[in-house]
Order: C-alpha cells, then structure tokens, then sequence
C-alpha cells in the first residue's frame, strides 16, 4: 500500500489528472490506520487540486463562449439580393 500512496504523491505534486483518476479507482483496503490518515489527506489534496482545475476549465469555457458571442454579433451581414440605393 506504500506504493500507491507513492504514486499518488507523485501524482499530486506533478499535477497529473489521469493518474490521479486511476489511482482513485485503484484505491486498495487499508489495513493501518496510519496509512488511512495518510491516503484521507493526500486525497483532500488531489480534490482540492481537481476542484481548482474544474474551476479553471469552467472559466476558459466561458470566455470562449463569450468570445463565439461577441464574434457571431460582430459578423458582417451579407448583403440581400435587393440592395436599393437612394
């Protein structure tokens, strides 16, 4: 169990969401209590970091959304096949 509170160390401080993902479904029994203190806060640690990374794609998703807005409002209108000159 000490190796995969290792790799979810390192998953932690590289910042590697797949491996984060992984781990999580891999998670073994524990048998210490220590090595169940340990892994509750790395855990903390890995939904805090995950919670900011939702936090940021739902930002940028969000400008880009305003940015298609903006775009889609600024577009020139074609002109009609009736085009009157006064």
């Amino acid at each position: 169990m000490s190796l995969w509170l290792n790799d979810l160390k390192k998953a932690i401080i590289l910042q590697d969401t797949q491996k984060l993902e992984s781990l999580i479904d891999q998670m073994p029994n524990f048998s210490a209590l220590a090595d169940m203190e340990e892994a509750a806060y790395l855990l903390l640690s890995a939904k805090t970091f995950l919670e900011s990374e939702r936090s940021q794609a739902l930002h940028s998703l969000s400008q880009l959304k305003n940015t298609i807005d903006f775009l889609k409002a600024t577009e020139n209108i074609t002109a009609s096949s009736i085009n009157l000159k006064l």
